[in-house]
This record gives C-alpha cells, structure tokens and sequence, in this order.
C-alpha cells in the first residue's frame, strides 16, 4: 500500500533475513475486496517478488482478505465466494505460493451461527487450496457436526447462493442462537 518501491525495500529485508513473507491483498488504491483484484494484486506481489527480488516462491504467503458476509448489505453478499475463487486462481497460477487469510473475520455477532459460518467458510476455503486459516480452534465447529439445517443456511450465505440468503439465516430457530460452544 505504500507503492513499489517500498515493497521492493521490505521484501529485500524479508529476504535477506531468510523469512517468509506475509503479503496482503492490498496496493496503492486498497484492500482488495473482489476476486479480480484480489488476483491482480497477488499477481502483481509474485512477479515483483519472484522475478524483480529473487524471493523463492515457496516462501511467499498471500492473504487475499477475508471479509465479513451475512451483514446486511448486498455488497458484503459475495465476499467469502470472491476470496474462494481467488483462492483457486491463485493456486493455479502462482506457482508454490501458500495462501492464508483470518477466519474469524468472515462474520460477526452470534457465536452458534458465528462458529458454523466460519467452519463452512474453512471446509470450502481448505478444498479451493487454502493452506493455513487464523482461527479460534475454541471456537470452531466441526464441519460434519453442524446440524443439517443450519449447515443449509450457513452454506446458502457462504456461497452467495440466493439473494435472501441472510434474511433466510436470520429466520432459523431459537435453537442456534445463545452463548456457543
């Protein structure tokens, strides 16, 4: 974000110091919220990373941003698809880079619901190609084990696969809302 130069700088460090580098979705103009920018941004860290830098490529790590969906305004609806597909692309055209991202940041507020949308975010995030997840391991619900019902809704929400997706959670029972596990 603090343009080329300053990233050509900091990776050369990174290098030098023999460590991973850490490379979040962002540039000059911001956060990538999109699966296209998403790409371009990693895209554009790699070849000045692998190509300008000599970083080896395996020790590059992108996070691609993960944002909080379910939260009412439609914008928001396709940002766990949007880091999903970049994941996917990512992995197929960035060769032996690793992907990251913080789990927890894919929703808010009540913990039941909470835990199962980051749990159904992880299973397809993991099977896109995602290699590591900032999670709350406490606070994580076992796929298989969320109750069909809400997996349904959780999953709707996740993959964007309705307009009301949301309101349609929002309406499940009283029995998925409380303190968690």
């Amino acid at each position: 974000k603090e343009g080329e130069e300053a990233f050509i700088e900091h990776a050369r460090k990174v290098l030098r110091y023999g460590a991973a580098a850490v490379v979040m979705a962002f540039d000059e103009t911001g956060q990538a919220d999109t699966c296209a920018r998403k790409v371009e941004i990693c895209t554009r860290a790699y070849r000045i990373l692998t190509e300008e830098v000599g970083f080896p490529p395996e020790d590059i790590i992108f996070d691609p941003n993960i944002f909080a969906v379910a939260t009412g305004i439609d914008e928001h609806n396709n940002y766990a698809v949007d880091f999903i597909e970049a994941v996917k692309d990512i992995k197929e055209h960035l060769p032996h880079a690793m992907i990251s991202g913080g789990v927890s940041n894919a929703s808010r507020g009540n913990e039941p619901v909470r835990e199962a949308i980051h749990a159904v975010f992880l299973y397809h995030a993991i099977r896109s190609g995602m290699d590591m997840g900032i999670v709350n391991a406490g606070q994580l619900a076992i796929y298989e084990d969320i109750p069909a019902e809400l997996k349904a809704k959780v999953e709707a929400v996740v993959l964007n696969l309705s307009d009301n997706a949301t309101e349609d959670l929002l309406a499940i029972p009283e029995k998925y809302r409380g303190a968690g596990a």
